[in-house]
């Protein structure tokens, strides 16, 4: 476990104060260690803060440092913002739990997924994770009556025309989820993401079916209603691929949830809780996926005990990044075009790292970079072709990024 003091000087005294209330929660540190670090060093709080939304793990942090001495200014505020933060927790939660029984009374099954269940499964609170999302899983078979029933409850579906104009089975080759906005006086107060896939068609997985295993299902108790929820082995095959392969474990947020859902699973397999078919699943993911490398930045970053560890040579370039925020920091959109390749160039170098196989990291960036070229929904709504023409979608795409390149901060 890296030292308190070394984060202090490398990455400076907030992002070493938001550690140290990682490492508490997960009781790898004491709350007094919290109090003596605040007496010795001198915070900035606003930092504090600026960093804790970056990581997106204002809950957990702010009810740690909480329970420490703080300037009474600092303290009303991050009391305010998780008074908010919890609020919208439970208008999440109440909004899940109404729409999974609005679509089931349509004999539609949906299942949540991240957000506030993953939070109520396995923190045991529904407010201790960060999310402004509300996912479900869902049978892509059942989207067109989806969309009609959440539009009846005034959703909107923002790529309704292009689903539509693209149609129903290509949309589902080429797609992992479709989207829903609830507007309020000009503000979106929900965002609903339906899945039917668990990551982006164009990213490589060996051995790996890219949905969601449904057939085995936990009940719990959501908000106020029993909601079949995923198996724990299956959701943490997810939130690992998502993690992983979609956000490069870029920052404390995937480093907590990864943190929180193996604690989880290691007092499941003390109980003798995992039968057969889990087991195999978990082997699959430790042969074709990097966990060993999870596991050294689990266990230096958070000091979570696991088994004992393999270097493997890449934890210190990882924990730097993560630690550092560049995660988000590549020169700010300033000269689009350039910033979306060192974007993507970055990306690819640490999500191959999570390949095991040399075969697998080679696939990867192979369909990763064909995929850059792979039109996108402004592409096909700026100019509408007809279905035979659609290979000139291929030849416009690149002619678009160059000169109205995308953002490539949009979906972080």
């Amino acid at each position: 476990m890296i030292l308190i003091s070394d984060i202090k000087n490398g990455y400076g005294n907030s992002m070493a104060l938001i550690l140290l209330c990682c490492r508490i929660h997960f009781k790898t540190a004491e709350t007094s260690d919290l109090n003596e670090f605040i007496d010795c060093n001198e915070v900035d709080w606003s930092s504090f803060v600026k960093n804790c939304r970056i990581h997106r793990i204002r809950p957990l942090v702010y009810r740690i440092i909480l329970k420490a001495t703080v300037p009474i200014e600092f303290r009303n505020k991050i009391t305010n913002e998780l008074n908010k933060l919890t609020l919208q927790s439970f208008e999440q939660v109440k909004e899940t739990e109404r729409l999974i029984l609005l679509l089931q009374q349509n004999n539609i099954t949906v299942i949540p997924y991240k957000g506030t269940a993953f939070s109520k499964q396995f923190f045991g609170n529904i407010s201790m994770r960060e999310s402004s999302d509300i996912d479900l899983i869902i049978n892509p078979e059942d989207i067109p009556q989806t969309i009609h029933i959440l539009e009846n409850v005034g959703y909107i579906a923002p790529k309704k025309n292009y689903y539509n104009w693209m149609g129903h089975e290509q949309f589902i080759k080429t797609h992992k989820d479709l989207n829903f906005d609830l507007i309020k006086d000009a503000k979106r107060i929900q965002h609903v993401e339906m899945h039917f896939n668990t990551i982006n068609k164009s990213i490589h997985l060996p051995n790996h079916r890219n949905t969601f295993n449904t057939d085995t299902l936990y009940k719990n108790k959501l908000f106020q209603k029993e909601i079949s929820t995923l198996h724990p082995i299956e959701q943490y095959r997810s939130i690992v691929l998502h993690h992983l392969l979609m956000d490069g474990m870029g920052y404390l947020k995937t480093v907590v949830d990864l943190a929180q859902i193996t604690v989880y699973l290691e007092i499941l397999n003390k109980d003798y809780k995992i039968d057969a078919d889990s087991q195999n699943i978990l082997n699959e993911l430790n042969t074709n996926y990097n966990l060993v490398l999870v596991q050294n930045i689990l266990s230096q970053i958070i000091g979570i005990p696991l088994n004992k560890t393999i270097e493997c040579g890449t934890e210190k370039s990882l924990t730097k990044r993560i630690l550092s925020s560049s995660y988000r920091k590549v020169r700010k959109n300033k000269y689009p075009f350039l910033d979306g390749i060192v974007f993507n160039y970055i990306q690819l170098k640490y999500k191959s790292q999570f390949y095991n196989r040399k075969r697998d990291k080679i696939i990867y960036l192979v369909k990763s970079i064909l995929s850059l070229s792979d039109p996108q929904p402004d592409d096909y709504m700026s100019i509408k072709l007809y279905k035979n023409l659609y290979f000139l979608y291929y030849i416009i795409r690149p002619f678009r990024l160059l000169f109205t390149p995308s953002n490539p901060y949009k979906h972080i």
